[in-house]
C-alpha cells in the first residue's frame, strides 16, 4: 500500500517536532507545507526536502494528491480550516486546544463526521514514553487503588527554544481574552493527562493571577475531582521570570506524581530537564522501582504522529478523537470560568451528562 501524502499547514516553531514522526514512517509521508509567508514555505522546504509548497491553505486543500493535513496554526483559525479540510474530504489533525469554544469544537467535529473524514486532536503528551508507562502501570494496578494526581508546571524567563514575537502577541491576547497560554494553552497538555491516567473529571476550582507586564497567567492554583471514586488531582503553575530553564524546547518543565493505595508513582520532567534521574519511578512495598524510557520530549511528537499515520492505514483509533478532544477543551474552558466566577464549576454545565459523585 502506497504512503499517504499529508499536508502541513502551519510551519511555525511547532512544526519542528512535528516532522519528528515522517523520518522512515511506512504509512505517510509529508508531501504538502503551507504557510502565509513564501520565505517561510521556502526555508521549512529545503529544511525537510519538500517540493510543493503552498501560502494559501485552501489551494493545499484544493491540490488532489493531498490524503491529509496536520493542521498547526493558532487556534483562532482551527475552525475554519478543519472544516474546510472536511469539506474538501482531507483527513484532519488538529493541534490541541482544537477551538476556543464548544461550539466551535461541535461545528468541527459535526463537519469530520458529514464528510466521513477522520478527526484527530493532537495532544503529544499522552504519548510521552514515560506517561504511556505509567498508564500501563496504574491499569496494571502498579500502586493499586488511585486517589491522587499531584501536577507541577515551572516556567522560566528564559531557555530552550527562541520564539517569535509575533507568536507571544498572539498568546498575549489569548490571555487577556480569558485564555491563558499557560493554563489554557499548555494547560490542554495537562489536563489530557489527568483525564488520560485517572478517567474523567466532574468539578474544577481554580485560582489565576496574572503577571500583568508579561501576560502570563501564573502564579495558579487549580483542583478537580475525578468521577466515581474518590480521585483528585491539583496542579500548580509557576513562572519564575529569572530564571534560565535547562531546555532544547521550550522554557519550562512539568513533573507528575500519582498516588494509590499501594505507592507513589512519578514522571521525573517533560518539556525540560530541571529533575534529574529515572524519567519514571515507583515506590511500593519493595522499595522504589526505576524506569530507563527515552526521555527526550521529541518523543511524545514521534509516537503521536504515529498515532495518526496509523489511523490513516486504518491500522488503529486516532487519539484524541474529536470528541476526546472536546472534553479536554470542556475542562480547559471550566478552569477559567471557575477563575473567573469565583466558585467550583461542574462539568455538567458545559453539556455533559451528570457524572456520578464520590463514593460513600
Amino acid at each position: 500500500m502506497s504512503k499517504k501524502k499529508v499536508g502541513l499547514i502551519g510551519l511555525g516553531r511547532i512544526s519542528d517536532v512535528h516532522v519528528l514522526g515522517y523520518k522512515d514512517n511506512p504509512d505517510a509521508e509529508i508531501y504538502a507545507i503551507c504557510a502565509r509567508d513564501k520565505k517561510t514555505t521556502d526555508r521549512r522546504a529545503a529544511e525537510w526536502g519538500v517540493s510543493v509548497t503552498y501560502n494559501d491553505y485552501r489551494d493545499l486543500l484544493a491540490d488532489p494528491n493531498v490524503d491529509a493535513v496536520e493542521i498547526l496554526t493558532p487556534h483562532l483559525v482551527h475552525e475554519e480550516i478543519v472544516i474546510a479540510a472536511a469539506e474538501a474530504g482531507k483527513a484532519v489533525s488538529c493541534q490541541k486546544p482544537m477551538a476556543e469554544s464548544l461550539e466551535s469544537a461541535d461545528r468541527m467535529v459535526e463537519a469530520c463526521r458529514k464528510h466521513g473524514v477522520m478527526f484527530k486532536v493532537y495532544d503529544n503528551y499522552i504519548f510521552y514514553p514515560a506517561i504511556m508507562k505509567a498508564k500501563e502501570l496504574i491499569d496494571q494496578g502498579a500502586i493499586g487503588d488511585v486517589t491522587n494526581i499531584r501536577i507541577k508546571m515551572f516556567a522560566g524567563g528564559s531557555g530552550g527554544w527562541e520564539v517569535p514575537t509575533t507568536t507571544w502577541e498572539w498568546r498575549q491576547k489569548e490571555t487577556q481574552e480569558g485564555r491563558g497560554q499557560q493554563t489554557f494553552d499548555h494547560g490542554h497538555h495537562l489536563w489530557a493527562v489527568a483525564w488520560h491516567l485517572l478517567g474523567r473529571v466532574t468539578e474544577v476550582k481554580a485560582w489565576i493571577d496574572v503577571t500583568t507586564d508579561q501576560y502570563i497567567d501564573s502564579p495558579a492554583v487549580m483542583m478537580w475531582r475525578h468521577e466515581g471514586r474518590n480521585r483528585y488531582g491539583q496542579c500548580e503553575y509557576v513562572y519564575s521570570e529569572e530564571l534560565e530553564i535547562p531546555s532544547d524546547y521550550y522554557s519550562c518543565d512539568e513533573w507528575f506524581e500519582v498516588s494509590g493505595s499501594k505507592g507513589v508513582l512519578m514522571v521525573q520532567r517533560c518539556n525540560g530537564r530541571i529533575k534529574t534521574g529515572p524519567v519514571l519511578k515507583t515506590f511500593t512495598n519493595d522499595g522504589w522501582t526505576e524506569y530507563n524510557l527515552a526521555d527526550d520530549w521529541g518523543e511524545s511528537f514521534i509516537e503521536c504522529t504515529k498515532n495518526f499515520t496509523r489511523a490513516l492505514a486504518g491500522k488503529e483509533e486516532p487519539y484524541l478523537t474529536g470528541e476526546q478532544g472536546r472534553e479536554v477543551l470542556a475542562l480547559d474552558l471550566a478552569f477559567g470560568k471557575s477563575n473567573k466566577e469565583d466558585r467550583t464549576v461542574r462539568l455538567s454545565e458545559f453539556g455533559y451528562p451528570e457524572l456520578a459523585g464520590r463514593t460513600k
